[in-house]
């Protein structure tokens, strides 16, 4: 029997998480200044794990540095327009590449993240974390690891937005798309799928879009 290795997380890693979970939770809001030196007086570090944690939060478009400090990212409307247009585009391909692959036992998968997500209705941030779930749960069958990275990275540039998106007006309509997505999925209806997810993409932006507008 082969023996597997132990990766044994980093400090800077742990850091990583720490900061990037704060982002994707609204704790660290957009436009938010961050100090290193208070992130590590937060976490009970050195600034030097803090640093490289917020090297890789800037590589992933979370936070930006400024001359003097380190700001959450914050997106204007025509980036927001532009980056969901963008993922229409790529998740289209991934609906397209997925959906033969898709077997029996994948969608009994599906269902079951759909299912955990109606009893966390009334939990937003657990309900977005299973709504990535299941769309990334759904995209791994196109088999593409470029295609792959390129979503997690655009998915990563909205999270901390998608805090605006936790209505249960807005949720309960998300699942009933998503109920109707596992439907045409079994039937292999790929036309009228790619349009129902092209769709709730769409409706994802507006609703952010228009609840940042009440906030201006």
């Amino acid at each position: 029997m082969k023996n597997s290795a132990i990766v044994v997380p980093t400090v800077a890693q742990e850091v990583y998480k720490a900061i990037r979970n704060q982002i994707i939770r609204g704790e660290f809001a957009p436009g938010q200044k961050l100090s290193i030196r208070k992130l590590a007086e937060l976490y009970g570090v050195s600034t030097m794990p803090v640093r490289e944690a917020l090297s890789k939060l800037e590589t992933e478009g979370f936070v930006q540095f400024d001359r003097r400090s380190i700001i959450v990212n914050q997106l204007s409307t025509k980036e927001l327009i532009e980056i969901f247009a963008i993922r229409k585009l790529l998740e289209k391909q991934a609906i397209e590449w997925a959906t033969p692959n898709i077997c029996p036992p994948d969608l009994v998968l599906l269902e079951n993240i759909i299912k955990e997500m109606d009893e966390n209705i009334h939990s937003p941030f657990e309900w977005r974390r299973l709504n990535k779930k299941f769309h990334f749960e759904l995209y791994s069958h196109a088999h593409s690891k470029p295609l792959w990275e390129l979503l997690h990275q655009l998915w990563g540039r909205v999270e901390s937005y998608m805090n605006i998106y936790s209505s249960s007006e807005h949720l309960s309509s998300a699942q009933a798309e998503h109920y109707k997505m596992l439907e045409l999925i079994k039937e292999k209806k790929l036309d009228e799928l790619t349009a129902l997810i092209l769709e709730h993409i769409q409706i994802t932006c507006d609703a952010i879009i228009e609840e940042m507008a009440k906030l201006e």
